[in-house]
């Protein structure tokens, strides 16, 4: 085997998405994958979600023998990388890391041993560097590397930072991803398990052309580039055809950009007759009432929707770019054309109070969101927010850094299962479920309770 790839993932350390229990094989892997086989290279990639830990990674690597490892760094996954690096160096083997955490740590990744990083989009500049390491005897010439676009490492106490490397364009000529059944078995299984049905996940674009303070724009930049409606029908008919899952996640960063591609994109679903379960991420001040009705008419069920804060002052500070009004507008005409809204809630954001947390709880109650998805704010390097927060920069708690924040971790935790448990207030009183709404009262209140006690 020429290159293993894994994102050094493991479900079994990550409470909230276990909790959850929504998840995805990476699809940016399985695209990279599928990009380096179609450039004749022997690629696989390991799944470590489905592991206890890393411990299994060893007899892996005895397995499949690859000359090159590429590790897809994260934030929540960067203290077990290192463990895995070790791993393969021990073997003797390459050492590459690419994805939105290297390249703002590349210090710490190439003090783990990482040898190479990857800057950026990673198809083109992966199938590269393989080619360079096969013509090298299975070594890296670090001359030659310097002319190779797109990379970080490190020759002695130099580190070396080549050119950025053109994005790909038209997406449309990048390889299905590499889906196989034996790699979905255990998430659709988990889905049964949890939810009673199936899900795959697409992409129809790369890239986000908005500023939100706090999103990390490591690999694909300012830039948004998009498919054509029909190559990615073709893409969903095929998926439905091998593995038949009962929706579709379409995980864009903004999925509602450009109305006249959405149009185009649900007229065709109909008129392809590939109507299909699907839900998306919009943004409020896109949407408008024909663009959503088409949307439902093909398959779109839900539309997450980031809401974030209840007060203008703190959009206007994470440059969102929306109002308040904007948001209950959205919730609105989602409503009336029967697809459901879910909300990203961010709490802690430099500047927010104890009432703009009460704000935020009222703007859900008049959104009444059928998901809501609730973070406590963490600075990544790289952004705008880090630059704010950094001289306030406390530590680290499993990858993400934290920061010295207005109330205490006590009140944020307070206030997030107050929004959980004003939720499950709305829900029961929905179903007429007195039982469960005393349950969910007496939760909401005692959380209430913490949070004025800050």
């Amino acid at each position: 085997m020429d290159v293993l790839l894994t994102h050094a993932y493991f479900l079994a350390d990550d409470p909230h998405e276990a909790e959850l229990m929504r998840p995805f094989p990476p699809l940016g892997l399985q695209y990279l994958v599928a990009y380096l086989r179609r450039a004749g290279v022997a690629a696989e990639w390991w799944d470590s979600t489905w592991h206890p830990g890393p411990a299994a990674f060893g007899a892996v690597l005895d397995d499949t023998k690859p000359a090159i490892v590429g590790f897809y760094g994260h934030t929540i996954t960067r203290p077990v990388t290192a463990g895995l690096v070790r791993e393969a160096l021990g073997r003797g083997l390459r050492v590459v890391a690419g994805g939105p955490d290297p390249v703002q740590y590349v210090n710490e990744y190439l003090a783990m041993g990482v040898e190479v990083i990857v800057v950026g989009e990673g198809e083109a500049t992966m199938a590269e560097l393989v080619a360079h390491c096969v013509a090298n005897g299975g070594r890296w010439d670090f001359d030659a590397l310097e002319r190779v676009a797109g990379i970080v490492f490190r020759v002695g106490e130099r580190v070396v930072r080549t050119g950025s490397r053109a994005l790909i364009r038209p997406l449309d000529s990048l390889p299905w991803p590499a889906r196989e059944r034996r790699d979905l078995e255990s998430y659709f299984a988990a889905w049964r398990k949890r939810h009673g049905e199936t899900a795959m996940s697409m992409t129809t674009s790369r890239g986000c052309p908005y500023h939100c303070t706090w999103c990390s724009k490591q690999v694909y930049g300012d830039t948004f580039r998009r498919r054509d409606p029909d190559a990615v029908i073709d893409e969903l008919l095929s998926i439905k055809a091998e593995f038949n899952p009962d929706q579709i996640w379409f995980v864009d960063d903004m999925f509602t950009l450009n109305k006249t591609w959405v149009e185009r994109f649900a007229t065709r679903m109909v008129e392809r007759e590939a109507v299909t379960p699907f839900y998306v991420i919009g943004r409020a001040e896109t949407l408008e009432p024909t663009q959503l009705d088409r949307l439902r008419a093909a398959g779109c069920y839900r539309m997450y929707v980031s809401a974030e804060s209840g007060a203008d002052h703190v959009l206007e500070a994470m440059k969102k770019g929306t109002t308040v009004a904007e948001l209950r507008a959205a919730g609105r005409m989602l409503r009336e054309a029967g697809i459901e809204m879910g909300a990203f809630v961010m709490l802690g954001y430099p500047g927010e109070t104890r009432p703009d947390v009460l704000a935020t709880r009222d703007l859900m109650r008049d959104l009444d969101p059928a998901v809501t998805l609730v973070s406590v704010a963490h600075p990544m390097k790289g952004t705008a927010f880090y630059e704010t927060v950094k001289g306030r920069v406390s530590g680290q708690s499993g990858g993400r850094l934290t920061f010295d924040m207005a109330y205490s971790p006590r009140f944020y935790d307070a206030a997030q299962r107050m929004l959980w448990a004003d939720e499950a207030v709305r829900r029961a009183r929905q179903r007429r479920d007195a039982v469960a709404w005393a349950r969910a009262k007496a939760r909401y209140v005692g959380w209430r309770g913490v949070l004025e006690l800050g």
